[in-house]
């Protein structure tokens, strides 16, 4: 898994969100374990002050600049979930993320805090370790799931072995953050504990998160190496039930973080069927994006285009997502604009598209 395909995943889809709002009171909103780890609320900030003087023939130069000034806002924002893609999203911008990891590793939010810690690790901040020491204390179990692969990665002999304890939570978030990690820390010797996950009891969760967390742990078995049938349910989730639109959208992600080409022609399907068999919108954004990650080229820009007016900040946030993971600098100009979006979520987004595409670019 590289920085192409994790980054800018946040806001990317159908912001499915894991619990715990900024004083960790019960969730409410819709969840997931993957990259959505913050309590949405209602989404009614007040826009974040974008330059008036940018321009859709602004330089990629300036756009980023633009971008990271927005993303700074975002990173000192009330809102949890602004705080969390914007940590997420600095990565490209690896000087200014120095800035705000000290703070967001102590965040109020735990999904901010597992968030930054994921960032570190997999960028490899090897000045935050004793930082990272304390949240092996911390309360929540996906946050100290998070400390031990940042600290891993940086290279210190931290035990794995909670993570075994995790995988088996019957608290859904914590075993699908449990298998997300022991996917990305390669060890093959837990795909037997992986295999050991797969069915166990999960009372907290609906028959929906249930699949969610199924999903998670195929792609884990996948990561590592496991056998061919381990992509079988992520596949045969490409093609869920439309009131399962989620499922779908999850399953199109994890293809595009396991660079499945497997699923190219899957993935093409979801995009391209038109009439009664057309997709839902967030579902055809999913699946451009994971194109536009397996086989850049293939998938125009006409498909995010379509969604950036849409009147849900939902799609518009997707539909930037989407123009940073195709590559294509044509889509600077619109993003450009969607940088004064409305809707500080959106905003986000797409600054956080300019800054993937200045990467791949350049």
């Amino acid at each position: 898994m590289n920085k192409k395909t994790t980054a800018c995943a946040l806001i990317g889809c159908l912001l499915l969100l894991l619990g715990g709002c900024a004083r960790e009171t019960k969730p409410t909103g819709t969840w997931s374990t993957k990259s959505h780890s913050v309590y949405q609320g209602q989404a009614t900030d007040a826009a974040l002050n974008a330059d008036e003087t940018i321009s859709v023939y602004a330089t990629p130069e300036d756009l980023r600049a633009n971008a990271i000034s927005l993303l700074m806002q975002a990173a000192e924002s009330t809102n949890p979930l602004l705080r969390a893609n914007a940590v997420e999203a600095l990565q490209y911008a690896p000087d200014y993320l120095r800035r705000y990891v000290p703070v967001l590793l102590h965040d109020d939010n735990r999904g901010v805090r597992y968030i930054t810690a994921m960032t570190v690790g997999r960028n490899s901040l090897t000045e935050h370790n004793d930082r990272l020491e304390a949240l092996l204390r911390d309360p929540s179990p996906s946050v100290r799931a998070a400390a031990i692969y940042a600290l891993r990665q940086a290279g210190e002999p931290v035990d794995p072995t909670p993570l075994s304890t995790m995988l088996m939570s019957e608290d859904p978030e914590v075993r699908a953050n449990a298998a997300n990690i022991l996917g990305e820390l390669g060890n093959r010797s837990a795909i037997p504990m992986i295999r050991l996950a797969v069915g166990a009891p999960t009372p907290q969760a609906t028959p929906a998160r249930i699949k969610m967390v199924e999903l998670q742990l195929a792609e884990a078995l996948a990561m590592l190496g496991g056998s061919e049938k381990d992509l079988h349910p992520i596949h045969a989730a490409l093609y869920a039930r439309p009131e399962e639109a989620e499922l779908t959208v999850l399953a199109c992600q994890i293809c595009r973080r396991l660079g499945d080409e497997g699923a190219s022609a899957d993935l093409q399907n979801l995009v391209h069927r038109s009439g009664k068999f057309q997709r839902p919108a967030e579902v055809r954004l999913a699946a451009a994006a994971a194109l536009g990650s397996i086989e850049p080229g293939q998938i125009s820009l006409d498909v995010p285009f379509e969604y950036m007016y849409e009147e849900s900040y939902v799609l518009r946030a997707q539909a930037a997502h989407t123009m940073g993971a195709l590559g294509d600098e044509v889509a600077f100009p619109r993003l450009a604009v969607m940088l004064d979006d409305p809707n500080p979520v959106v905003q986000v987004s797409a600054a956080s598209a300019i800054l993937e595409l200045c990467q791949t670019v350049r």
